[in-house]
């Protein structure tokens, strides 16, 4: 056998035992479903606003409590706290190009609704697209007419 054949058969040996080692060490979270990802608390760090026009953002600093059972909590920084519920949601997008050509993708929308108890204020959003960027991190989006605000999520 030549030095060659032999390093690619070598290499070829080495895969499953170097993708399980970089595996073991990988957390798990890229395989758990967005609803189970997102169970925890979460502090809100940035919120960032582009476009034409003004726009709102309904949640802009705090911490978010998400349960298993569709409940959260979230606490503003001075203190006031609403309680609520969430509710993820998986959707297709399809696009077409200027060739016709059509592409799809799956997206996560999230609604949350929250009521504060001492004055009864409702705060609701419904984020247009929900992306986990690592496992301590997501961001989500809310696309108005001529502006989208980012919302940017830390585990706590």
């Amino acid at each position: 056998m030549s030095i060659a054949k032999h390093r690619v058969s070598l290499f070829k040996g080495m895969l499953p035992l170097f993708f399980l080692c970089i595996t073991a060490g990988c957390s798990k979270d890229f395989f758990k479903s967005y609803d189970k990802r997102i169970i925890g608390q979460w502090a809100l760090y940035d919120v960032d606003k582009a476009g034409f026009g003004s726009s709102k953002a309904v949640y802009s600093e705090g911490t978010f409590q998400f349960e298993g059972d569709g409940s959260f909590f979230y606490t503003r920084q001075s203190g006031a706290k609403y309680t609520g519920t969430w509710r993820l949601k998986k959707y297709t997008v399809t696009v077409t190009n200027s060739d016709g050509q059509q592409s799809s993708e799956q997206k996560h929308s999230l609604l949350l609704s929250a009521t504060n108890v001492e004055d009864q204020q409702i705060l609701a959003e419904n984020f247009d697209d929900l992306n986990f960027t690592n496992t301590d991190r997501f961001r989500a989006v809310v696309n108005n007419n001529f502006n989208t605000v980012t919302y940017k999520f830390r585990r706590n």
